[in-house]
């Protein structure tokens, strides 16, 4: 990773139980570099990376998505959750990323703003 073409490289760790992990945050921003985006299904510690900077460790779990993409299945009568719908979903939780939360490495927006994200979602899923 360390010779990554692109400035923020992403590890997406698997680690679902925790001690099974392939990595832990730390060794993450140890061997791949403090400008990596990490996250994991398990909550690891955001890192030091010292001189005032923290490399942070995202979870990356279903609650953002799952409650909405599950009542918009419901509400627009549909069978299956398509791509679509998952697409339209991802996108919608995107609009709610600050730049600032971007820069600082994490992968979603802050938990103050998920009723409104929540309220929009299942529209989206349905349309």
């Amino acid at each position: 990773m360390r010779d990554s073409e692109s400035p923020r490289p992403a590890i997406f760790a698997m680690s679902n139980p925790t001690e099974n992990a392939e990595c832990t945050a730390a060794d993450a921003f140890k061997y791949a570099g403090e400008n990596i985006v990490f996250a994991s299904g398990s909550p690891f510690q955001d890192v030091d990376l010292g001189n005032g900077k923290i490399g942070h460790s995202n979870q990356g779990n279903n609650m953002y998505l799952f409650p909405g993409i599950g009542l918009g299945t419901f509400l627009s009568g549909a069978h299956i959750v398509s791509d679509r719908m998952l697409q339209a979903a991802a996108e919608c939780l995107a609009e709610y990323m600050t730049d600032a939360e971007i820069q600082r490495g994490l992968i979603f927006p802050s938990i103050s703003r998920y009723n409104h994200f929540l309220e929009r979602l299942p529209f989206i899923c349905c349309n």
